[in-house]
C-alpha cells in the first residue's frame, strides 16, 4: 500500500505487480491547505494520508491523516467507514504589552472530551487537541489503534463502537501559576495483535507500554533513556520490539515481559523507520531513514544482512527513507517499499 501526494492511496498485488485499487481519504475539490496560512482556493486532488496499516490476515486496510482515518475492505475496494477525532473546547491564553493584549498559542481546555457553543467572547474555540500519529488495524478490520500527539492511544471497537482511551503516557506537570501542562508525550508508533486485544504503544516520554484494549490495563512497561520512536508486535504473541532514538534497540520476551536481546550495531546511535517479526518468530527487519534494511537474529540481536535501497532518482546525496518491509515466500524474501517510489525484492539466503 503507497500514499502519495498526488495520486491518492493506492494498493498493489505484488504478484502480477499491478495496482488494485486506488483510495482517495480526502474528497475531491475540498478546498485544503499545506499550511494554516496558505491557500484555502487550492482544491483536495492532492492527497494527506501519512500513516497507513493493512490488517494481519490481509482483509482491510486503515489509512490516516492528522485528523481524520478511514477502514477499507481489501476484498471489494469499498470504505468501511470515516471517522475524524474529536475537537476540544478550549480557551486561548492572552498577555499584555505595552498595554495591547496578544493571543498567545498556550490554550486551556475547558472541554476534552466536545465542543459546543464556543463563545467567541469568552474566546473559546474548537480545536484538535491531538493530532493522529500513527496507526493500526486487527484483523477482520475489527479493531482500529490510533496514536495521537497529546500523548493519548484510542482504541476503537469498529463492530460494537466501544472507544477506549489509554491514558498512561500521559504526565501532568504545573507551572508557576498551578495550571496544568503537559510534557512531550507524543505518541510515535503503535502496534496492534491480530485479534485486537492487545496495544503496544511507543512515546516521547522515553517508555513503551504493552496493555490490554479490554481494561485499559498495563501488562508491561518497557522504559528508554531518549524518544521511543519505533514498535513492533510479533504476530503469534512472543516478542515485541522497541526502539528510542538513541542506542537502545529491544526485543521483549511477551510471555516474562523480560529482555531477549538488544539489536548490536556499530554506530552510536541509530533510528528506526520500520519494524517487523518474521513469520517464525527467529528475525526482526527493520528500516532507517538512511536506506538502509538491516536483518536481525532475534535471539541474540546480531545483524544478520544489511541491504541498501534505491535511492530517489537524481537525489545528491542519493537518498531514501525505508518506509515499510514485510516477510515472503515462508521467510525466504524480504519486500521492501522507499521514499524512491519503488519496490524491491531481496533474498535473505
Amino acid at each position: 500500500m503507497v500514499s502519495s501526494l498526488y495520486h491518492g492511496v493506492s494498493l498493489w498485488d505484488l504478484n502480477s505487480n499491478g495496482a488494485i485499487y486506488n483510495w482517495y481519504q480526502t474528497p475531491k475539490d475540498q478546498p485544503f491547505s499545506l499550511f494554516n496560512d496558505g491557500d484555502t482556493n487550492a482544491q483536495a486532488d492532492n492527497n494527506f494520508v501519512f500513516a497507513t496499516a493493512i490488517a494481519p490476515d490481509d482483509s482491510h486496510a486503515v489509512l490516516a491523516d492528522k485528523t481524520n482515518f478511514s477502514l477499507w475492505d481489501i476484498k471489494t475496494g469499498q470504505n468501511q467507514g470515516y471517522w475524524q477525532v474529536r475537537q476540544s473546547k478550549v480557551v486561548y491564553r492572552t498577555k499584555t504589552i505595552n498595554g495591547a493584549t496578544k493571543q498567545l498559542s498556550i490554550y486551556d481546555v475547558v472541554d476534552e472530551n466536545k465542543c459546543l457553543n464556543p463563545s467567541s467572547e469568552k474566546n473559546e474555540h474548537c480545536v484538535v487537541v491531538g493530532n493522529i500519529r500513527a496507526i493500526d488495524v486487527s484483523n477482520e478490520g475489527k479493531n482500529i489503534l490510533i496514536g495521537k500527539s497529546n500523548g493519548v492511544v484510542v482504541h476503537i471497537n469498529t463492530t460494537t463502537g466501544r472507544r477506549l482511551e489509554f491514558l498512561g503516557h500521559q504526565q501532568v506537570l504545573f507551572d508557576d501559576e498551578q495550571k496544568p501542562f503537559h510534557i512531550n508525550n507524543a505518541i510515535n508508533s503503535v502496534a496492534l495483535s491480530p485479534n485486537g486485544l492487545y496495544a503496544l504503544s511507543g512515546s516521547s516520554d522515553q517508555s513503551a507500554y504493552l496493555w490490554s484494549t479490554k481494561t485499559g490495563q498495563v501488562i508491561y512497561k518497557f522504559q528508554h533513556h531518549n524518544r521511543v520512536v519505533q514498535v513492533a508486535l510479533d504476530a503469534q504473541a512472543r516478542f515485541a520490539f522497541t526502539a528510542d532514538t538513541g542506542s537502545q534497540a529491544s526485543i521483549w520476551d511477551l510471555t516474562t515481559g523480560n529482555l531477549v536481546s538488544q539489536l548490536q550495531y556499530v554506530n552510536r546511535q541509530e533510528v528506526f523507520s520500520f519494524a517487523r517479526f518474521s513469520h517464525n518468530g527467529k528475525m526482526l527487519v527493520t528500516g532507517a531513514p538512511t536506506r538502509k534494511l538491516s536483518l536481525w537474529d532475534v535471539q541474540t540481536g546480531k545483524q544478520i544482512k544489511e541491504w541498501l535501497v534505491s535511492p530517489r532518482k537524481n537525489s545528491r546525496p542519493a537518498s531514501a527513507v525505508v518506509y515499510s518491509a514485510a516477510f515472503i515466500n515462508n521467510d525466504t524474501q524480504i519486500t521492501s517499499e522507499s521514499s524512491s517510489g519503488l519496490n524491491e525484492v531481496w533474498d535473505i539466503k
